[in-house]
């Protein structure tokens, strides 16, 4: 390896390394306790060493919004792609969704400008996009092989996903007593429920 690429991976490093302490502190402490300060002090560089990577908090936030949809989209696409049936495959990414956000309870506050955290959710990466589009994909594939017309299926999409973060929402905040099993169960029932209530728009 070259000095030059070196230099980069070494870059990239410390990087991640901001980005992974940021995700520490808001773990333990909560977004609004993440600062440039504390994030310098996680990691023992200057704050000033933090800034030649990140222009402000904000932008450490954004970049962790990407990430967070970067990893939701790869486990909905694995999810799509484990079954044949597909009903089955959005009950599975209705299921993705569900431990992605279990798993990664930082990251998908700040992909949802949860728990405080101070970030324009209107900015829309090509990311969020993507994440948005397998859904709509595996929609379209159910609703063609049902022989269903979803005119609107940005709009079905949009409440498939409401469905889902509202059951987030309320695990997060200690709202909904379940253990795994039974969210897990929730999870597969609220999604089943929306395919069949949208099974009585069958085409003429």
């Amino acid at each position: 390896m070259g000095i030059k690429q070196r230099r980069e991976r070494e870059k990239q490093e410390v990087r991640q390394g901001i980005l992974t302490a940021a995700r520490e502190i808001a773990l333990h402490e909560g977004w609004q306790s993440v600062t440039i300060r504390k994030v310098a002090e996680r990691i023992e560089y200057s704050p000033s060493m933090i800034y030649e990577y990140f222009a402000s908090k904000e932008a450490i936030l954004l970049e962790l919004l990407r990430e967070g949809f970067r990893q939701l989209t790869i486990a909905l696409k694995a999810a799509r792609n484990s079954a044949e049936d597909r009903g089955e495959r959005l009950i599975r990414m209705g299921e993705a969704y569900w431990e992605f956000a279990m798993r990664n309870r930082e990251l998908y506050q700040v992909m949802h400008g949860l728990n405080g955290v101070p970030i324009d959710c209107n900015e829309k990466p090509m990311v969020v996009h993507e994440a948005f589009m397998t859904t709509v994909e595996a929609l379209n594939d159910w609703a063609q092989t049902q022989g269903i017309d979803l005119p609107d299926v940005e709009g079905v999409v949009d409440i498939f996903r409401a469905f889902l973060h509202g059951l987030v929402s309320l695990k997060m905040e200690d709202r909904i007593h379940a253990d795994n099993v039974r969210a897990r169960q929730l999870v597969r029932r609220a999604v089943h429920d929306l395919l069949a209530a949208w099974s009585l728009t069958k085409k003429d």
